[in-house]
């Protein structure tokens, strides 16, 4: 311990100032890094949110844009259904051959209802009213057919049933294009 005292006391000042110079300018960088890496990182964070929040708005509005020619296939889908079964009611062609109709449809035409809820379910919030005005009228459309299909069975006319039919058809068709309204003004604020 003596010999490192002696050597401290030996050493000239202008070596100490020279040490502590390099030791302070040392510390003053190691601050400078830093405090620059301290910004970057600030920086980056608030780059990767931006980023996050950019691909979460488009994918909301994909989703949305999908939702769109979901809810007009399902459109079209049910006037083409109103359209077969009304030859059905007017008596040009019977049941089972509406039936077949149905049946050989194409399966790209039919509609994914389970991927249209998830769409509303998480992406369509706002949509919500209006989907269920819609699911409404198609089971007001489901009853009118089901009332139908037991008077066909009875062996009754289907002249009855065409007027209501065709206006609960109609408020279907009002109330997917309102949906469709509010499925475009969410895409847009997306």
């Amino acid at each position: 311990m003596e010999k490192f005292w002696l050597i401290l006391s030996t050493t000239p000042s202008g070596a100490w100032v020279g040490l502590l110079g390099v030791i302070f300018g040392s510390l003053l960088t190691t601050l400078g890094v830093w405090l620059t890496n301290s910004s970057n990182r600030k920086q980056l964070k608030l780059q990767l949110e931006h980023e996050k929040r950019l691909q979460s708005q488009q994918l909301a509005k994909d989703r949305l844009e999908e939702l769109y020619i979901l809810v007009c296939h399902w459109q079209n889908g049910m006037f083409s259904n109103y359209l077969n079964l009304t030859l059905v009611m007017q008596g040009h062609t019977d049941y089972n051959q509406y039936l077949d109709t149905l049946i050989s449809e194409k399966p790209s035409n039919r509609i994914d209802f389970s991927r249209l809820e998830m769409i509303i379910g998480i992406y369509g919030e706002q949509v919500q009213a209006a989907y269920g005005v819609t699911l409404k009228m198609r089971e007001h459309i489901n009853a009118i057919e089901a009332e139908y299909k037991s008077a066909y069975r009875r062996g009754e006319s289907g002249e009855i049933f065409l007027k209501p039919f065709s206006d609960a058809q109609l408020e279907f068709g009002a109330a997917c294009d309102a949906l469709k309204d509010e499925i475009a003004l969410a895409a847009r604020e997306a």
